[in-house]
C-alpha cells in the first residue's frame, strides 16, 4: 500500500493522534522555577530562611528597645520619687530646726501650763462652740451687731 502524505491543513481525524516533534507540543517549565511541582527550590529555601532571620531580629531588637524604654520610663519614676523624699527630709529638718529654738519652746511649755511667773493659765473646755463668722470686708453683716474686742476676749476668757 501507499503511504500518506501528510496533510497539509494541520487537522488529523479523529481517533488518530499525532505525534509531537522533538521540542514541540511539551511543556518546559519558565526559567528559574522547578521542574518538580509542589517542592521548594533552594533558592527560594534560602529567601525564607533569610526572610525568617530578618523577622527574628526585628522580634528581638524591637523587644530589647521596650525593655530599654521600659527602664528609661522607670529611672524617671525613681528620679522624681527620690527628689519628693529629698524635699520631704528637707522639710523636716528645717521643722526640726524650728523645734529646737527658744521661742517654740516656750510655747510649747505655755500650752502644758508652764508660763512665765505671774501669767495665768487658761485653757478652752472641750465642746466649746465656734466663734461666730468673721464677715469679709465690704460685704453686709447678717449677723447681730458686732461686740467689742474686749467684750470678746472676756466672753473667751470667763465665759
Amino acid at each position: 500500500m501507499s503511504e500518506q502524505a501528510a496533510e497539509p491543513s494541520g487537522t488529523t481525524p479523529k481517533g488518530s493522534r499525532k505525534q509531537p516533534l522533538e521540542g514541540e507540543g511539551i511543556p518546559v517549565p519558565p526559567r528559574g522555577t522547578s521542574s518538580r511541582s509542589g517542592r521548594i527550590s533552594r533558592r527560594s529555601a534560602a529567601i525564607s530562611a533569610g526572610l525568617l532571620a530578618v523577622v527574628w531580629l526585628v522580634v528581638v531588637f524591637g523587644s530589647a528597645l521596650a525593655d530599654v524604654s521600659a527602664a528609661n520610663q522607670r529611672v524617671q519614676q525613681v528620679r522624681a520619687d527620690n527628689a519628693a523624699l529629698e524635699e520631704r527630709v528637707a522639710r523636716g529638718r528645717a521643722e526640726i530646726d524650728l523645734i529646737r529654738t527658744d521661742d517654740f519652746l516656750r510655747l510649747q511649755a505655755r500650752a502644758f501650763g508652764m508660763g512665765q511667773p505671774g501669767e495665768r493659765t487658761f485653757a478652752l473646755e472641750a465642746g466649746t462652740p465656734q466663734m461666730e463668722v468673721i464677715v469679709p470686708l465690704g460685704s453686709t453683716p447678717d449677723l447681730p451687731a458686732p461686740r467689742s474686742p474686749l467684750d470678746e476676749w472676756l466672753q473667751l476668757l470667763f465665759g
